[in-house]
């Protein structure tokens, strides 16, 4: 006999992807079996399995949740503000505040994004793309021909570089917090287009 839906069903399956994901990102995604999942959400195996088919099956819900939140939330910063800075510093700073907020996920995505089947795995990197694209294209505007097209990609990616490797080193209760820290970004890579 099928086993019914909590109340809560959909509220259980996000504290399970956000437990998942941090021991994901403690012991990576190969060394976690369904018994160490089961265990860190106080669970039985069974009851896991109630809410998820499958340890893929998790890892996959996570990053296209993820994913699919920050490219809607650069989406919209990317439109919304006065001036193409004001547009800049506000995608910058969302995207410092969901990293801050997200260290986990952000340690899972850049490092077992490989465990995915090829399908998944390449739906999530058109997503990842399309995040780039946002950015890039903030980027290019601001850059206003200056750069070679060829160098775009790297000037692009050098920004990405100072907001999505700061799980290594950056604690956001610490002195400086995700909105001063995205203001620090903004600065210096505006700078360094002489804006």
């Amino acid at each position: 006999m099928a086993r019914t839906q909590a109340e809560n069903y959909p509220e259980i399956r996000k504290e399970i992807l956000r437990r998942s994901a941090a021991l994901f990102a403690a012991r990576g995604y190969p060394n976690a079996t369904i018994a160490d999942l089961a265990a860190a959400n106080g669970m039985s195996r069974g009851l896991l399995y109630h809410y998820f088919a499958s340890k893929e099956a998790i890892l996959s819900e996570m990053l296209h949740e993820h994913l699919d939140m920050m490219l809607a939330e650069l989406r919209d910063a990317a439109q919304d503000g006065d001036s193409l800075e004001a547009r800049f510093r506000g995608a910058v700073a969302r995207m410092c505040v969901i990293n801050a907020g997200s260290q986990d996920l952000q340690v899972v995505l850049l490092h077992d994004l490989q465990n995915l089947g090829d399908e998944d795995r390449a739906a999530i990197v058109a997503k990842q793309r399309a995040i780039l694209a946002v950015i890039g294209g903030l980027v290019g505007d601001l850059d206003a021909g200056r750069t070679p097209p060829a160098a775009r990609p790297a000037q692009t990616m050098m920004l990405i570089g100072m907001i999505n490797y700061t799980y290594v080193w950056y604690d956001p209760a610490g002195p400086v917090g995700p909105e001063a820290y995205a203001g620090m970004v903004a600065e210096t890579f505006l700078a360094g287009l002489g804006r």
